[in-house]
């Protein structure tokens, strides 16, 4: 029996996080998820966990004693009347808008003075496997065991000025790192949209902390 999500990442021993694996695959699967390991269908099978909403549930009231102890103005509101609120204000369902409606101190107006919303995105910062793995679960290329080159890790974002070339131009994104230094350039879908550029032609604007970051509009109602 093999876990689809490991213990060490969280996974427990109900039968819908367990399914049949041989030997060999077992020891190569490690700490991946089915997913990782190139099995995205029945990493899908996997009900999905409330982990998170019980570890909300078990911490709450001990964040709200801590918060009280500050001597600020803290304000308890409840998930029906966060609905209530935001209903009455004829605002979707989102977390951004959600956290508009929070409590008894809401307004009987709100004003937004941007529809922009920030989306931040936890990707961590690697993982101590060495090796990537295609569909199948075969070496596909080996992961270097330093994290920066020539001053920069992957994941930085950065601005590359290209003076010529087939990519010439200004470009804006993530970068991936090669130790021969030539790097490439992430948009914010993931794609790259410049391959091989050299690293003097890079300079960074925020350096990889373990957040992917994006802009999208609000969806107002």
């Amino acid at each position: 029996m093999e876990h689809i999500i490991p213990k060490s990442r969280g996974g427990t021993d109900r039968v819908d996080n367990l399914c049949l694996a041989c030997h060999d695959c077992n020891q190569r699967k490690g700490s991946k998820t089915a997913e990782e390991f190139g099995y995205p269908h029945i990493q899908k099978q996997v009900k999905e966990t409330l982990k998170d909403t019980s570890a909300i549930n078990s911490t709450r009231w001990k964040a709200y004693e801590v918060l009280k102890q500050t001597g600020l103005d803290v304000e308890c509101g409840t998930g029906a009347r966060t609905k209530m609120n935001r209903i009455r204000l004829d605002l979707p369902k989102t977390h951004y808008f959600d956290a508009c409606c929070v409590g008894e101190s809401t307004t009987n107006h709100l004003y937004f003075k941007t529809k922009e919303v920030l989306f931040i995105k936890a990707k961590g910062r690697g993982s101590r496997s060495r090796t990537n793995l295609d569909r199948y679960g075969f070496p596909r290329g080996y992961l270097a065991r330093q994290k920066f080159f020539f001053g920069f890790q992957t994941g930085d974002m950065v601005k590359a000025v290209i003076p010529r070339g087939k990519y010439q131009g200004v470009w804006f994104g993530e970068v991936a790192c090669r130790k021969t230094g030539s790097f490439d350039i992430k948009g914010k879908d993931g794609k790259r949209i410049a391959q091989g550029i050299n690293y003097r032609y890079v300079q960074v604007i925020q350096r990889f902390d373990g957040y992917a970051y994006g802009k999208g509009v609000a969806e107002l109602a």
